[in-house]
């Protein structure tokens, strides 16, 4: 499995980028792609027509119809069930040496920045949705109007780490997290 940040091209150099966190424990996990609305990342544009990546994404009203023409609460069945084909394919690769092929796309933004990117790219807007389910409140305290039931970028991958039973790598990130936050 891969975890893919789809970057605003304002995260490159805001200090407080959690997702830059995962990118230095787990580059082999981990991968960024700078978000663009006029030049979309071909590989990823694709993966998400075929099926083969998730966005972790919350529903939204004004989003329930994906472009195959299925709402969004019709697909929470076999999105689950594609997530959990996503845990067996990586526990399987995790046996054999190898790396798994599911993609889970991040949108490594702002709240205001990531429905942006949503609106107005039509690949992630057609994508199969990822979502968390009800968890504690988020600890990052770094920026202002943000959604008070909204995760910040490394809250998000170490709950997906605890949720595909990676839990020892969630629990690095953890750590990791409680130190950056310590020295904001």
């Amino acid at each position: 499995m891969k975890f893919v940040l789809l970057t605003h091209e304002r995260e490159y150099d805001r200090p407080s980028n959690t997702g830059q966190l995962a990118l230095a424990a787990f580059p082999e996990l981990c991968c960024r792609v700078r978000w663009s609305r006029i030049a979309p990342d071909e590989a990823l544009k694709q993966a998400c027509e075929s099926g083969d990546a998730l966005l972790l994404f919350p529903k939204e009203p004004n989003l329930d119809q994906a472009d195959n023409g299925q709402s969004v609460d019709e697909a929470d069945s076999s999105v689950q069930l594609l997530a959990e084909a996503f845990v067996a394919q990586q526990n399987q690769a995790n046996q054999c040496g190898m790396q798994g092929g599911g993609q889970v796309i991040i949108l490594d933004a702002t709240w205001q920045e990531a429905r942006k990117m949503v609106r107005q790219t039509p690949y992630l807007q057609a994508a199969r949705r990822l979502t968390l389910e009800a968890c504690e409140p988020s600890r990052y305290r770094l920026r202002r109007n943000q959604l008070s039931e909204g995760l910040c970028t490394i809250e998000c991958i170490i709950s997906l780490m605890n949720r595909f039973g990676m839990s020892q790598a969630a629990q690095q990130l953890d750590e990791a997290f409680d130190a950056f936050m310590s020295e904001h």
